[in-house]
């Protein structure tokens, strides 16, 4: 995946795509973990994937894992999302993946700027072995140095030689496809050759994310993503040499495809065809479709979607295949965090409904809008503040309607743009204001590290001030809210456990930036004499009275769960009421 200051990992990171789950093929169950693929089987007939440091084994079909880790000098090393594993015939076990831990750009850089080398960017390309089905690794060799966007297949041919499908930026400002190829199990690489279809100049464009098959002839069958709206295709007799670069039939959108031959003989290809409908979520990469080849990918069956996710800039994509006996596939991604499993044989018995998106709702003059980012907006079963708050008003015999106006990711820099637009030309009674996470956000994964949030304190209550003096002006009441506390997981913490954030602290996360933000927030209603909802303030007794923890009030560490959600409306419910007497 090829990362524009690595801004799609923080989305991911922050939830903001949406974080229901896939809707799965009717005859398709969920797998009972969250780690993600790609894997292979263990001699002992167990199954093994990696993640950022560690080697993970299960022996009971997912159900527990055991880990070792990958690295003697673990902070050398973090394994990228993308990642391709291989068990070959000997036994020997090939990981191949990005070394994030070695990933530089310039400060300030705009890709194919004129006064920035292309060869500044860097994020290298290694490959690791293990001789004792993963319980202990070689040291890993590097492959190369420029930045490498994708891997995520290698394959062994009949020969016994390896081959690796990688790719690195080029001076043309894209990314190209570099083919790898071993003779000795990985322990030496051979460079082959860069498929480059030439076409584009910018931070997702060139011929990439390729995938790989060997035919039953002996020949190789390279597929590729591209910018043309099709997957294009290659053909290699040793894995260096490559010819036939060309567009196949094979629409697509621009992701990355994922070929494997399965023990029936067939070639199964996953990827992301162009979804049946629209995509009005703003996402291209909403259905995750599966078609199979039983004459050497020269035709292919009807596609069948296996699943999808149509909730506001969902993905399900970026996806690996992995057959854990014959028939039964199991299919995870990198985007979206499908775990699932169905039966090849299933697939022709049933098909996810195709998606009608319902018309935008807009709301009536007089209504409630709740004014925020992802804390706010919508997140697909979750029964989310804003509907909480209208089922109580209505339900006391109120008729105020209450809309939701959240988007995933804003500030109030963000917020401000569209205040007219989203809120003020359809004349709401009241608006309620909650921002505050994304604003005090420092950003101390990018490299070099953020050394300042997003939005400085100053601009953010410059902000929230001209904002409200809009609504206030508009004959629009106002409400403000602080924000839900935060706390870490595993995933923040990698991206954001050092200064000024402390990972040892239970709070660390949150007091560092977003307390002060709260605090000045507070402030700020007092100054303009407007209601606070102060939600932040809540949490701990909340979480008392519910015999939880304020971890236990969060969905991911950032994110209101269903007990979160049921505390601000329960705050929010009186405010209302007081606030529109």
């Amino acid at each position: 995946m090829q990362r524009s200051l690595f801004s799609l990992l923080l989305l991911l990171t922050t939830a903001a795509f949406a974080a229901d789950a896939p809707t799965l093929h009717p005859k398709a169950t969920a797998l009972p973990f969250t780690h993600q693929g790609p894997f292979v089987s263990t001699a002992d007939g167990g199954v093994l994937c990696i993640d950022a440091k560690n080697a993970l084994r299960s022996t009971d079909e997912g159900r527990t894992w055991s880990s070792s880790p990958l690295f003697a000098e673990e902070k050398k090393f973090t394994v990228s999302s993308e990642r391709a594993l291989l068990r070959t015939r000997e036994g020997v076990i090939i990981s191949a993946w990005m070394n994030s831990a070695e990933r530089s750009e310039p400060k300030g850089w705009h890709w194919g700027d004129k006064d920035v080398d292309w060869k500044a960017f860097v994020l290298p390309t290694y490959s690791c072995r293990s001789t004792d089905d993963g319980k202990t690794w070689e040291t890993p060799v590097q492959l190369s140095t420029p930045w490498c966007g994708c891997i995520h297949s290698m394959i062994q041919m009949k020969s016994g030689r390896i081959v690796l499908v990688g790719q690195e930026i080029i001076p043309q400002w894209r990314h190209a496809t570099v083919m790898w190829a071993s003779d000795d199990l990985g322990k030496t690489w051979q460079r082959g050759d860069v498929l480059d279809y030439g076409v584009g100049a910018h931070d997702h464009a060139g011929s990439i994310e390729g995938s790989v098959v060997e035919r039953k002839d002996g020949s190789l069958y390279l597929l590729l993503r591209t910018e043309s709206g099709f997957l294009w295709e290659a053909t290699s007799r040793d894995g260096l040499k490559w010819e036939g670069l060309k567009q196949t039939k094979i629409a697509s959108v621009t992701c990355c495809p994922q070929l494997n031959r399965l023990s029936d003989g067939r070639i199964a290809l996953l990827w992301n065809a162009p979804p049946r409908h629209a995509p009005t979520n703003g996402s291209s990469r909403a259905e995750l479709s599966l078609a199979f080849s039983s004459d050497e990918a020269a035709t292919w069956s009807k596609p069948v979607i296996v699943a999808a996710n149509y909730a506001q800039g969902a993905r399900v994509s970026y996806p690996y295949l992995y057959e854990r006996k014959p028939g039964e596939l199991w299919i995870t991604t990198m985007q979206g965090g499908l775990r699932m499993k169905v039966n090849a044989s299933d697939l022709g018995a049933g098909e996810i409904p195709v998606f009608v998106p319902p018309p935008k709702p807009v709301p009536k003059p007089g209504a409630i809008i709740m004014f925020g980012d992802s804390t706010t907006a919508p997140r697909g079963s979750l029964k989310v503040y804003a509907t909480r708050v209208e089922a109580a008003l209505q339900g006391a015999g109120g008729t105020t309607g209450v809309f939701n106006a959240g988007i995933p990711g804003n500030t109030t820099r963000d917020a401000l743009k569209r205040l007219q637009t989203d809120v003020l030309q359809h004349k709401p009674r009241l608006v309620v204001m909650q921002f505050g996470i994304n604003d005090s956000a420092m950003d101390v994964w990018k490299n070099p590290p953020a050394t300042t949030p997003r939005v400085p304190l100053a601009e953010y209550l410059d902000n929230l001030r001209r904002m409200v003096a809009a609504a206030q002006e508009a004959k629009a009441r106002v409400i403000l809210m602080t924000t839900n506390p935060l706390r870490w997981t595993p995933k923040l913490k990698e991206m954001y456990g050092k200064p000024p954030y402390n990972p040892a602290a239970a709070d660390g996360f949150d007091a560092a930036t977003l307390a002060g933000y709260n605090e000045a927030l507070r402030q700020l209603a007092t100054e303009l004499k407007v209601p606070l909802v102060d939600v932040r303030a809540a949490y701990p007794q909340f979480a008392a009275q519910h015999q939880t923890t304020i971890e236990g009030m969060l969905l991911d560490g950032m994110h209101p769960n269903d007990l979160g959600q049921q505390l601000v409306a329960e705050l929010l419910v009186p405010a209302i009421r007081d606030t529109l007497r």
